[in-house]
């Protein structure tokens, strides 16, 4: 379960924050769709080993932020 919110927050974070797509200036598919990219990254972390996951948590900080930003503004 942990693997698969890990893969959800860096599909979201490559591709709605970073814009890699942009940055690497190929606009297809895995890398401008963030449910495409989440896919292949669960694949990643069922496949590699534990160090791997790292870049991952660094992402759910970073959508954990983003959430917390959010509703700071709304109050």
């Amino acid at each position: 379960m942990i693997n698969i919110l890990l893969a959800a927050c860096g599909g979201f974070v490559c591709v709605e924050m970073l814009q890699v797509h942009f940055l690497l200036k190929w606009n297809k598919k895995p890398l401008n769709c963030s449910v495409c990219l989440s896919g292949w990254f669960t694949l990643l972390l069922y496949l590699l080993p534990g160090w791997f996951k790292v870049p991952f948590y660094m992402c759910a900080a970073m959508m954990v932020v983003v959430l917390f930003t959010s509703i700071m503004k709304k109050l």
